[in-house]
């Protein structure tokens, strides 16, 4: 098949690559120029693993061709996905500005029958504003379709190629069938409904998502207070198969690019349509306090008081991990920016280091120092502080680090470290809920 992905972020920079892997011709589109003529040349604008072999070779053999124009692509595809960003407004509500421009380009350009389908995370409800725009503009045949993606950054390849679902949102029977057919040769259990079932689905799964971490989060608190050991408490309660391990690890909270503003963006839709998501404000108000509970951590630790502003404290520390998660590069919504923000304003000093989202980090934190690796990090530092899980700082030499240390403190915000082994060597160790 021939198709149009429109939107050259995550998803649709995933899409592309993994749907021209399987043969099919694949245009994407994207309006920044730059970023264009950059994959073009391969250049990925951002890191995630395998995605920058799978680009190189669909070039070279001429299944892949990126673009800012929708008059070269769209009047030669069959589907077109839809697969821009739809970022949170201040009130929590989807900004979907990008996907009606997205929309009403793509139907100017309609020559014949096509399918656009919807990867983008939109608000239910909208999906007859999208047709009506498609209307005033087509002047051909066309159908609507929802196909959420439900990705990982970090392991979007493999979640592409065998997802747990593929989800087909339309009741249109020559729309089920071609979307089936594309997907034939990707695994994963087939659920086919109607369009607004689609994108709750995407909405409900981030949000129970969003909502096992806070509950983990809110057991590691009363761990503390009660003296249990969080970790021996949520392997109990996640060996039970219908609740299952996945998501249940307490730590700083959830960030990135899709849990925090799609569980924002389901309250509003909730109380768009008059029902308020009490449980999901609950979860996310959690979520913000986890990030409080971890500065104060660090400000007991330290001894440092929390009502001098930023008057500098001759303290100093070492935060080892800034991406929302391990590898990736993306800092949205990433724990460490409050973390950080938070110490500076406390007058704390920070010196950091991430595997990969370090030239991202020094955009959103210029005030903080940042080291060419761990060591370079933590050395004269008065506390090491784990924000990131990235697996090679789990391979720390911690005799090293102690020496390197000014003060042998670790404050683990995602209990990688081990806890007795830790002690052992004599440090001051703090986790979460341990």
């Amino acid at each position: 098949m021939t198709l149009t992905v429109v939107g050259a972020g995550y998803v649709g920079l995933v899409t592309a690559a993994v749907f021209a892997e399987l043969g099919n011709k694949i245009f994407c589109i994207d309006i920044n120029k730059e970023r264009i003529e950059g994959l073009k040349r391969g250049k990925i604008p951002f890191f995630e693993p395998s995605l920058s072999e799978y680009i190189k070779r669909n070039l070279s053999q001429k299944r892949l061709f990126f673009t800012t124009s929708y008059k070269e692509s769209v009047p030669k595809s069959q589907i077109v996905f839809i697969c821009v960003g739809t970022p949170p407004k201040e009130n929590g509500e989807a900004d979907l500005s990008y996907l009606f421009a997205a929309v009403e380009e793509t139907a100017r350009n309609l020559t014949g029958y096509t399918l656009i389908t919807i990867k983008s995370t939109i608000p239910i409800g909208f999906e007859d504003d999208l047709e009506s725009t498609v209307k005033k503009y087509a002047k051909a045949r066309f159908e609507f379709a929802a196909c959420p993606e439900f990705l990982r950054e970090g392991t979007a390849i493999e979640d592409t190629l065998h997802p747990d679902r593929i989800v087909i949102g339309s009741f249109s029977k020559k729309a089920q069938k071609i979307l089936l057919s594309l997907h034939a040769p990707i695994s994963g259990e087939r659920i086919i409904c109607d369009i607004r079932s689609a994108q709750l689905i995407k909405y409900a799964a981030n949000s129970l998502l969003a909502t096992k971490v806070s509950f983990a989060n809110t057991i590691a608190a009363l761990c503390e207070k009660m003296g249990a050991d969080v970790e021996k408490v949520i392997a109990g309660v996640g060996a039970d198969r219908r609740i299952g391990r996945s998501f249940l690890y307490p730590g700083v909270g959830y960030g990135g690019s899709c849990l925090p503003k799609d569980v924002l963006a389901f309250i509003a839709i909730g109380r768009h349509f008059g029902y308020d998501l009490s449980l999901l404000r609950a979860v996310d108000d959690i979520n913000q306090r986890q990030i409080e509970l971890f500065v104060e951590k660090v400000r007991k630790a330290l001894g440092v008081k929390g009502d001098v502003g930023n008057v500098a404290q001759d303290k100093k520390v070492a935060v080892l991990g800034l991406a929302f998660k391990p590898n990736t590069d993306d800092m949205r919504d990433a724990p460490s920016i409050k973390i950080i923000n938070h110490l500076l304003n406390l007058g704390i000093e920070v010196t950091a280091y991430d595997p990969q989202a370090m030239d991202n980090a020094k955009k959103i934190l210029p005030k903080v120092k940042f080291a060419k690796d761990v060591y370079s990090a933590i050395k004269n530092q008065d506390a090491l502080l784990l924000v990131t899980e990235w697996p090679q700082f789990s391979q720390i030499d911690l005799a090293r680090a102690k020496k390197l240390l000014k003060r042998p403190i670790i404050i683990d915000g995602r209990n990688l470290f081990p806890k007795d082994k830790v002690k052992e060597l004599g440090f001051t160790y703090i986790g979460i809920g341990r």
